[in-house]
């Protein structure tokens, strides 16, 4: 069963790909990528938690260069200063600025924002879409366990916040027209480690 629900996925995924190419985020309708899969359009929800969700999953799939690099962030977790980590992780997570530029004009209003998703359900749409944000998830989560983070965050709800706030950045006008630089990404890594971070200096954190 969970060898056809890959399959499953691959093929919408695919299927996505290659509809975007020819049609566009917005020509890409859900019945017309259920077509192209070879399945029917309610499969889709039953695999992904919305349209935008699908979208993300197909980007992902296309930039396995930095899923690769992700994959190794959980097991480095305490090997250096937390803010040191999420920088250099922001610095690979730029290189999806130009993937994910198309998905803020795709109908924004099928995304159900995060508060009113469960934890079940937000930790169900990472893993659907897969890669860095499960990743990201996973790396919050150990770095929580070694005491290093905040003992009260959830890492899946932490991890959409922390992707959502920094690809709004990047791919917002105020970051120009080739995002941010290598001080802003530091800057980004070290605001953001204010809140998680459990001592008072997040650049001394270790």
């Amino acid at each position: 069963m969970q060898e056809r629900s890959r399959r499953t996925q691959a093929a919408l995924i695919r299927a996505t790909t290659e509809l975007v190419a020819e049609a566009g985020y917005h020509g890409a309708t859900t019945k017309a990528i259920a077509e192209r899969a070879g399945v029917s359009e309610g499969t889709i929800y039953r695999h992904f938690p919305d349209k935008k969700a699908l979208f993300a999953a197909a980007v992902m799939a296309g930039q396995r260069d930095v899923t690769e690099w992700m994959e190794q962030l959980p097991g480095r977790a305490g090997s250096a200063p937390v803010v040191e980590l999420l920088a250099e992780t922001l610095t690979q997570l730029s290189r999806l600025r130009e993937a994910v530029l198309p998905l803020e004009e795709a109908s924004p209003h099928v995304m159900r924002p995060v508060e009113d998703l469960s934890r079940e359900e937000l930790v169900d749409a990472l893993r659907s879409t897969g890669g860095p944000p499960l990743l990201l998830a996973d790396f919050l989560a150990a770095e929580q366990r070694l005491g290093r983070l905040r003992s009260d965050l959830d890492p899946a709800r932490t991890a959409v916040m922390l992707l959502a706030a920094f690809l709004g950045v990047q791919t917002s006008p105020l970051a120009g027209s080739k995002g941010l630089d290598e001080d802003d990404v530091q800057l980004f890594a070290e605001l953001f480690c204010a809140g998680l971070v459990t001592g008072r200096d997040p650049a001394a954190s270790s």
